[in-house]
């Protein structure tokens, strides 16, 4: 085992066709500000703003995130105050809670998962997602708690 091995150079990932943008919002970290990367966002803290054109978000368990995402992949385990928009796909763990809508090319909600706001899936491809946007056939999945009953039972 060598204590200085060799690491590959940005450029040379790059050329093997790795992502080279990998950042990291720490656990006990808050920001205000609003995100922009080409690259992985993995956000495990507290962020107060927007993450804006990157690859994939990743936000941790605990992480909290009072703003809006776009990206092209979207996996949440915490909780976001805002709303999602995923080109791909977005997957929602049991611990999530996204309070406002979702717009993505998939979804998959685990058991457990919540959202607060609609949820809209488009189709993947390129073209006729822009279409299905303007369009009123796309189909739309509102979810909400229901309102409790009024009135006796009989």
């Amino acid at each position: 085992m060598s204590l200085f091995k060799r690491t590959e150079r940005p450029e040379e990932r790059v050329a093997a066709g790795g992502n080279d943008g990998f950042s990291l919002l720490n656990a006990n970290l808050t920001l205000t500000g609003d995100i922009e990367s080409d690259g992985t966002v993995r956000i495990d803290g507290r962020l107060e703003g927007s993450v804006r054109r990157a690859a994939v978000v990743i936000l941790g368990t605990g992480a909290t995130i009072n703003g809006n995402i776009t990206a092209r992949e979207v996996l949440v385990g915490g909780t976001v105050e805002g709303n999602i928009d995923a080109a791909d796909r977005i997957e929602l763990q049991p611990s999530a809670v996204v309070t406002g809508d979702i717009e993505a090319g998939a979804i998959l909600i685990r058991e457990g998962g919540v959202v607060r706001g609609r949820v809209n899936v488009h189709r993947q491809d390129g073209p006729a997602r822009e279409k299905s946007r303007s369009s009123s056939r796309t189909p739309t999945v509102t979810m909400a708690t229901p309102e409790p009953a009024t009135g006796t039972a009989r």
